[in-house]
């Protein structure tokens, strides 16, 4: 019964390390596909350029010019987020493979053992 549920965990283990890889993947296509979309504008200036529209924004006093601002500070907050679920994804990638590498090696520890 010990050697089963060993080989349970070990599986369990494989499973994690499988789709932490596939997270890992996935963010780093998500993140060049968000990089094609803002391309005039480089993913580390998102934050920046987000500031400083908020800042312009403040000051803006015509109807016209608020528009477009309140419109860049939008797409640019909408950028903001999506890069944010990218690097949480991919951070959720590693840290699954972290657990599934445990759950690995403590099936392989115990399987032996009586």
């Amino acid at each position: 019964m010990k050697n089963i549920l060993s080989i349970l965990v070990s599986i369990t283990g494989i499973a994690c390390i499988v789709f932490g890889i596939l997270f890992i993947m996935q963010a780093s296509s998500s993140k060049a596909e968000i990089a094609e979309e803002i391309q005039p504008l480089a993913i580390s200036q998102v934050s920046g350029t987000y500031d400083q529209v908020s800042a312009a924004l403040k000051a803006a006093t015509e109807p016209a010019q608020v528009q477009q601002l309140t419109m860049q500070k939008t797409s640019l907050g909408l950028a903001k987020s999506n890069i944010g679920v990218v690097e949480f994804a991919k951070n959720s990638g590693i840290v699954t493979i972290i657990i599934g590498s445990g759950l690995l090696l403590t099936g392989i520890v115990t399987f032996g053992r009586e």
